[in-house]
């Protein structure tokens, strides 16, 4: 009997011991097995500024979203440090007169392809020459304009613009004090709401 028990325990402890071992070989499994916490989502960085001559000017990419208020049309924009005037694309421009003074009617042109009449009293008139091409006249006009948190009035000139990537250019007159431009960067500010209707 004695005998018996004693086999009897030994048999007990070689089970308890195997079971001991399968447990550690399974433990590594376990943790290999055990779901990744999920990477923290990037944050988006604050609006850059940089300091020159006294002044802060916001950082932009060499290409922006700008909305013409206040008809609310929204544009891609290519930044043209090289251009002194900005540019914009425009259909059907007709100078006339209003109370004696010089005015301009035209139509910018949407996203959709609509259509939208201005009129704005004409600044100047200015003669621009491209390489391989005849020269031309063009109307300026100020227009308002929203490029991220920048809210500025400021003169373009009319022309068809339908032959360019980019149906508005935005030259210096518009970065004077105001902005400068990183050229490795695109598209740095948040583009405006369409809901935005403010004036």
């Amino acid at each position: 009997m004695k005998k018996f028990s004693a086999l009897f325990l030994f048999i007990i402890l070689i089970l308890g011991a195997c079971a001991g071992q399968q447990q550690q070989l399974k433990s590594p499994e376990t943790k290999a097995a055990a779901p990744e916490k999920p990477a923290k989502a990037a944050t988006v960085p604050a609006t850059a500024h940089v300091k020159s001559g006294g002044e802060s000017l916001l950082i932009i990419g060499e290409a922006e979203y700008v909305t013409i208020k206040p008809v609310n049309i929204h544009y891609k924009a290519r930044i043209d440090t090289g251009a002194t005037t900005s540019s914009i694309h425009a259909v059907e421009i007709k100078k006339f007169e209003r109370d004696g003074k010089k005015w301009v009617r035209f139509k910018l042109v949407g996203a959709s392809g609509e259509k939208i009449e201005m009129k704005r009293p004409l600044i100047r008139t200015i003669e621009v020459k491209r390489h391989g091409t005849e020269q031309q006249s063009r109307p300026v006009v100020n227009l308002n304009m929203v490029m991220g948190p920048i809210k500025k009035t400021t003169q373009f000139s009319l022309t068809d613009r339908s032959q360019f990537k980019y149906p508005v250019l935005i030259g210096r007159s518009f970065l004077k004090g105001t902005a400068i431009v990183d050229v490795n960067r695109s598209y740095v500010l948040a583009p405006l709401s369409g809901e935005d209707n403010e004036k």
